[in-house]
């Protein structure tokens, strides 16, 4: 079976990946140019790193990786500790670890990991304009010409998907009322005291702070309500006083870390949502991670999502005799699962900008959704 992804992003490299081992002939068109050192920190539970170690990824992950042995929920004003979540013993409770590194580093190991076990895989500058389905396959046009043909294609272009808008639902992305802030900081300008992983919370705003690359930088991200995104652009660089401003409430600590970004960049975007989708396929074209079902990052389950639909539907396919009828099972077995994680990040990112108490952590604390196994689990839902 010949397969086509359009998307060249965690989710769409995770399902190169999986495919390619389970003996699929796969093809990932990438529409930038270059891929390159862009980005920031990214969490990977369990369930997310089950899928990557059974990839081939474990040694890459672990040589870039930071596991911290807790994350600290803090009082915004005075960051007293309100609640501890242990991580440190996750591998040996869920069977694979809990991992914070920079997104680039999971990228680059997923491209290298590409090109040793199928090399030509995945084609940069490859912009697909257009899909025709038809005669059990799909024809793609491409910006410079070119025609080719898939027998199944995946889409995983991210929230921006204009195969989404094209095939499934012509509605735009709805801005969620968030805007955020990200920016890294040297570990080597912060005393050691600040280096934890902790989320300062309260007054209708937040920021996450961790360790990434092997702890020499840290990642941080704050997050505010607005009523409206009128910028140009998805991310744009943002003034670091104007940052420095809209935080200066919070303790003193969260504000020294957040004072010392890398060459002084904070850049800041809008969240944006979709409607929620209950068929992600049509015909031979089937949708994936955020093109399907994007989400509001408070669970950090964003990217886990798009690897556990990555294995998924590499499992689907294998199991099926038709496309069809593999992202028939696709759905059934990843909808439910998606549809609870989808609101479980919107009530969690309410809690967050809610009183800064013990209450608004209940259900913090991590449950099935980091035992779940996309490696081996049952299909169907």
């Amino acid at each position: 079976m010949k397969i086509a992804i359009i998307g060249g992003g965690i989710g769409g490299l995770t399902t190169a990946l999986a495919m390619t081992q389970a003996g699929f002939a796969v093809t990932v068109h990438e529409r930038a140019s270059q891929l390159a050192d862009q980005g920031a920190g990214i969490t990977l539970a369990p369930n997310a790193t089950r899928v990557l170690y059974h990839l081939g990824l474990g040694p890459d992950l672990e040589a870039t990786s930071v596991t911290p042995p807790a994350t600290e929920y803090r009082h915004y004003r005075t960051g007293a500790v309100i609640m501890r979540m242990l991580t440190k013993d996750f591998r040996a409770i869920y069977g694979a670890p809990y991992m914070r590194l920079h997104r680039w580093d999971l990228q680059h190991a997923m491209i290298t990991r590409l090109a040793e076990t199928a090399p030509g895989t995945l084609r940069l500058g490859s912009r697909v304009d257009r899909l025709t389905p038809g005669n059990g396959q799909v024809e793609l046009g491409f910006a410079d010409g070119r025609v080719e043909t898939a027998d199944v294609v995946v889409a995983a272009d991210g929230i921006r998907s204009t195969i989404r808008e094209t095939l499934f639902n012509p509605a735009p992305p709805v801005f969620t009322g968030f805007v955020a802030w990200r920016g890294l900081v040297d570990t080597a300008d912060l005393p050691r005291h600040l280096h934890e992983s902790a989320v300062a919370f309260g007054q209708g705003r937040h920021i996450n702070r961790y360790l990434v690359r092997r702890g020499e930088l840290l990642n941080f991200v704050a997050v505010a309500q607005r009523d409206q995104w009128e910028a140009e652009g998805w991310t744009i660089p943002a003034p670091l006083d104007e940052f420095l401003e809209e935080f200066s409430s919070f303790d003193e600590g969260t504000r020294t870390v957040i004072s010392r970004p890398v060459r002084g960049q904070v850049f800041k975007w809008g969240l944006f949502g979709r409607p929620w989708l209950d068929e992600w396929s049509c015909g031979r074209i089937v949708l994936l991670g955020d093109a399907a079902h994007p989400m509001l990052p408070f669970l950090g389950q964003g990217a886990a999502n798009a690897i556990e639909d990555a294995m998924i539907l590499t499992r689907c396919l294998q199991a099926e005799l038709t496309p069809e009828r593999a992202f028939a099972l696709y759905q059934r077995t990843r909808g439910p699962r998606v549809r609870a994680a989808t609101e479980q990040a919107a009530r969690r990112g309410d809690r967050y900008l809610g009183e800064p108490n013990e209450d608004s952590l209940k259900g913090n604390e991590p449950g099935a959704e980091y035992a779940y196994d996309a490696v081996s689990g049952p299909l169907g839902g």
